[in-house]
C-alpha cells in the first residue's frame, strides 16, 4: 500500500478528534430541526487517492435542500487535481470537474450525527495527451479532454459549532470512468473506457439557512 494513503486518512482522523473535543460545546448549541430551515450550503477540501495513479487534492462546494429532519438532497461541484493511468501510460496529469446530484441520510436529527450519502455524476476531465503519446508512441490521442460518469458513496459525521454552523468530515469512495478517443498504430479510431476511481478524505464547514 502506498505511503500516501496515510495522507488520505489524516483529514478524517483529525476531523474526528476535533469533533470529539467540541462535543460538549456542540450539544449546547444544537441546530434543532425546526430551526434549520430549508437550505444547507457546504464547502470542503481534502485528499483524493486514485486506485491507479498518484494522490492529489480535492475540493467541493455543495447546495442541499432539507427534505425531512434526516434527509437532504442537492447538487455538488467537485474539483480534483491528481495523476492517473490512461491508455496504459502511468501518472498522467489530470484535472476533473465533476457535477454531481447527491443525497444524504442523517442518523440523528440534532447534535453530532453520523450520516451516509450517495451521488451520481457527470465529469469533464482535462489531461496531458502529449505525455500519453510520449510514453506510448504507438497511439495518437484525440484531444486533451474527456467526458466521464460515475457513482459515489460516502460516510461522514457532522457536528454543530454554533447557530446555523456545523463542521463535517467525510470518507468517500467513487467509481468514475472516462471515455477516451484515440488512434492505434494501424490508424483505426478507438474508444477506450478509463478508470478514474478512488478514495477521498474531506473536511469542511456547513451553513444552515
Amino acid at each position: 500500500m502506498k505511503g500516501s494513503l496515510l495522507t488520505y486518512l489524516l483529514p478524517i482522523v483529525m476531523g474526528l478528534i476535533v469533533f470529539n473535543g467540541l462535543s460538549s460545546h456542540a450539544q449546547a448549541k444544537v441546530i434543532e430541526p425546526e430551526e434549520s430551515e430549508t437550505v444547507v450550503l457546504s464547502g470542503g477540501g481534502g485528499i483524493f487517492y486514485p486506485f491507479q495513479g498518484k494522490t492529489g487534492g480535492s475540493g467541493a462546494i455543495q447546495a442541499m435542500g432539507i427534505i425531512s429532519p434526516q434527509e437532504r438532497m442537492g447538487v455538488e461541484l467537485e474539483y480534483r487535481n491528481y495523476k492517473n493511468d490512461l491508455l496504459h501510460a502511468n501518472n498522467i496529469d489530470m484535472q476533473s470537474f465533476i457535477f454531481r446530484g447527491i443525497g444524504q441520510y442523517f442518523f440523528r436529527t440534532h447534535g453530532i450525527s453520523p450520516y451516509i450519502g450517495l451521488g451520481l455524476n457527470i465529469a469533464f476531465n482535462v489531461f496531458d495527451e502529449k505525455d500519453i503519446e510520449k510514453k506510448r508512441d504507438s497511439i495518437n490521442v484525440k484531444g486533451d479532454k474527456g467526458f466521464g460518469y460515475g457513482v459515489m458513496g460516502l460516510v461522514g459525521v457532522e457536528a454543530p459549532v454554533g447557530q446555523g454552523v456545523a463542521l463535517f468530515a467525510e470518507g468517500r469512495v467513487s467509481a468514475d470512468f472516462q471515455l477516451t478517443r484515440y488512434k492505434n498504430g494501424s490508424g483505426k479510431n478507438k474508444l477506450d473506457v478509463e478508470n478514474l476511481s478512488g478514495l477521498t478524505g474531506m473536511i469542511g464547514i456547513r451553513f444552515h439557512f
